[in-house]
């Protein structure tokens, strides 16, 4: 009878070792979700991967098949999340990101667009847009269209934080910040596709070309100081040195700033007309687009405006507020960069 009993137990404790072996080796799960995983669909090629969970360190004895194929982990704002495969048909809920892929030489298969208008995308694309689908608006993507599309992978932002968990049913989720800086993006994007040698190219081509233009720009504009304003809502916006735009201009290109135009966590500030002249900029970049086009015409029409010291002295320039502040990837601040040097007449001889 007793040895009866113990044969019993030791086919329950095999069962129950066999049970516990299973479960470990086909668990997953992401940092930061719920704690009931979302479906993911078969054909998905990342595994989400909990903070505690081992990571397999061991090389590959190919340098090559180790550099195609290894899981690559990719830290996100929901935690992690491991690529087991190289995504081919990505999905972004944020329209700068189609500029951050081209330059890697890949095109999503879908995107939202940045306005209540889901039929305009970066016109500065041109053609390489391709037949890429749009998937709704950044505030309200639209979730049967990116269904459609079979994506393995979305990379959203806090712009989609409510519909979060239902784009977890659909595929694995890449949550980024959206005003990351545009070069660490790159570099995240091109581990995702196995591209980290082209986002370095694309980073080293850029650090040449600002640094060319930097140094000419110290030679001609000296100590004269540039400010970057955007006529809206019945006021000037100033663009302060902490907002990403105007890092281009302070950091990147080291022009010199107003002190009124000094900030370390206010990205914009908003002044009265009455009060621009006190920003005592000598250059003027004046963001247009088809929001401010009146505002802008009422502003220019008035004393105060035309006594501006870089308005009677010419240098006050027009740029585009959908380019400059609208999209963040290579393409567009490298359009940037060249709007400048012309601005300046600097030959960049690149």
């Amino acid at each position: 009878m007793i040895y009866s009993q113990l044969n019993r137990v030791g086919v329950i404790c095999i069962i129950l070792g066999l049970t516990v072996l299973l479960a470990a080796c086909g668990g997953s799960s992401e940092t930061g979700n719920s704690s009931k995983p979302a479906p993911q669909p078969e054909s998905q090629v990342a595994t989400n991967k909990s903070e505690d969970e081992p990571t397999d360190t061991s090389e590959s004895t190919s340098a090559t098949a180790e550099k195609a194929e290894a899981p690559r982990t990719i830290p996100h704002l929901k935690g992690e999340l491991t690529l087991t495969e190289t995504p081919q048909n990505i999905v972004v809920l944020d329209v700068q990101y189609v500029d951050q892929f081209l330059a890697l030489g890949l095109l999503p298969s879908g995107s939202v667009v940045a306005t209540t208008d889901n039929s305009e995308l970066p016109k500065y694309l041109g053609d390489q847009l391709g037949d890429i689908q749009i998937v709704g608006t950044r505030e309200d993507p639209n979730l049967e269209a990116i269904i459609a599309l079979e994506p393995d992978l979305i990379i959203s932002t806090e712009f989609q934080d409510k519909v979060y968990e239902d784009l977890l049913k659909i595929a694995p989720v890449l949550k980024m910040e959206r005003n990351e800086d545009w070069r660490s993006v790159l570099q995240t994007f091109g581990t995702i596709v196995n591209k980290p040698e082209v986002a370095k190219k694309v980073l080293s081509d850029y650090d040449a070309k600002i640094e060319e233009l930097k140094g000419k720009l110290a030679d001609k504009l000296q100590n004269e100081t540039v400010a970057l304003i955007r006529p809206r809502d019945n006021i000037v916006r100033l663009h302060m040195t902490s907002h990403r735009t105007s890092e281009i201009l302070y950091v990147d290109l080291g022009l010199n700033p107003p002190p009124m135009a000094v900030d370390s966590e206010q990205t914009s500030l908003p002044i009265s007309l009455e009060v621009l002249p006190e920003l005592g900029a000598d250059h003027l970049f004046l963001l247009r687009d088809d929001t401010n086009v009146e505002l802008t015409e009422e502003f220019q029409k008035t004393s105060i405006w035309k006594n501006l010291k870089p308005v009677q002295n010419n240098q006050i320039y027009d740029v585009n507020t959908v380019l400059w502040v609208g999209y963040y990837g290579p393409t567009a601040i490298n359009m940037i960069i060249d709007q400048i040097a012309e601005t300046f007449a600097i030959d960049l001889g690149l």
